[in-house]
């Protein structure tokens, strides 16, 4: 279960299952066992074009096989004639500076965003997000959070599948363990990578023989300043 307008996100090792089971949500895959339900309704009871329009949207691993256009505004036309939504949508996104730039031009960063801007143009109510920081530095690592906070805040639920541990331990609600193709234990992130001695993240790593649950670079650096203040 997801929780509306939550970031959820899905972590474990090559061949898990991960990716399969967004292709499952997305209708492309069908579940040996149990079912998958989109908003309360069994994803096979979608039409096609209902399930894409207005209900989900999928942005692969890989950014640039969205792209067909010369331009990145050819590409968002594509989803729709009107101007405004694409206005709309590419300043969310932060790429209004990049509309007339061919796709492929862009950054790694650059073409996630422009991807993203183009699926958003669907109006899903889910955003299912495969590996979104896979090859993009901190600076837009950081852009792309802004814009999933947005997102959040207008009532969209994500979910996003990483093996990125530092960015879901930031950004993320709930953090799930898949394996063998089943969830082993869901939890928040402080829980989850705070009490995982393999999976977890390089801040835990490095402090926990002096703070209990610190995740990110943040809660260490905020622990080890009360600890000034105390000693002072």
């Amino acid at each position: 279960d997801v929780a509306k307008g939550s970031l959820h996100a899905i972590v474990g090792g090559n061949g898990a299952g991960k990716s399969t089971t967004l292709k499952a949500v997305c209708g492309i895959c069908r579940p040996y066992r149990g079912k998958v339900k989109v908003l309360g309704k069994p994803v096979e009871k979608y039409k096609s074009q209902e399930l894409f329009r207005g209900c989900l949207a999928m942005l692969p691993q890989d950014p640039k096989c969205l792209f067909v256009g010369k331009t990145l505004r050819a590409d968002l036309e594509e989803m729709t004639k009107d101007p405004e939504k694409i206005a709309q949508a590419a300043e969310l996104c932060q790429v209004t500076h990049l509309l007339d730039a061919h796709p492929y031009d862009l950054s790694g960063g650059e073409q996630q965003r422009g991807a993203l801007a183009k699926v958003l143009l669907t109006e899903p109510k889910l955003l299912l997000l495969d590996e979104p920081t896979k090859g993009i530095d901190s600076f837009f690592k950081d852009k792309l959070a802004g814009v999933l906070a947005q997102l959040r805040s207008r009532g969209v639920t994500i979910v996003m599948v990483s093996h990125d541990v530092e960015f879901c331990a930031k950004y993320a609600d709930l953090v799930g363990m898949f394996f063998d193709g089943q969830m082993l234990t869901t939890d928040t992130p402080r829980s989850f990578f705070g009490g995982n001695s393999f999976y977890t993240t390089t801040a835990n790593r490095m402090s926990r023989h002096r703070f209990r649950n610190a995740v990110t670079a943040e809660d260490v650096a905020e622990l080890f300043q009360k600890n000034q203040e105390e000693k002072a």
